[in-house]
């Protein structure tokens, strides 16, 4: 999968970096280019606690997680779910700074995980 797939992302305000992982975590793509630390790793365990959220609101029978969002004291990160159903199951992470217009990366969320499905389809 090509990265130019995040592009819809950084010209949001905010916008420090993301990844997109299928459901065992393997990182498909990163763009870390404004955030320092280990992305890949990062997406990975982000990944794992996407996918307990899963289990967590399925054990309530209210289906699997679509998007989560976790706020920190210094920004905020966003989880989206491609859909256990579809042609691939993918989770997107991306994360933003404190003031980051989330609004529109959740936005830009459901427009790339389409795209990514579509791309490894």
């Amino acid at each position: 999968m090509d990265e130019t797939i995040m592009e819809r992302l950084q010209s949001i305000k905010g916008y420090l970096g993301g990844a997109i992982n299928n459901y065992t975590g393997e990182c498909l793509v990163c763009d870390a280019q404004r955030l320092s630390g280990n992305l890949e790793e990062v997406s990975s365990t982000f990944n794992d606690i996407f996918r307990d959220a899963h289990k967590v609101s399925q054990n309530l029978k209210l289906g699997a997680t679509k998007i989560m969002e976790i706020h920190t004291e210094k920004g905020k990160i966003l989880m989206g779910c491609s859909g256990e159903d579809a042609r691939v199951h993918l989770h997107i992470f991306a994360i933003f700074s404190d003031d980051g217009n989330v609004a529109l990366g959740k936005i830009a969320l459901g427009k790339i995980l389409p795209e990514a499905v579509e791309a490894l389809a």
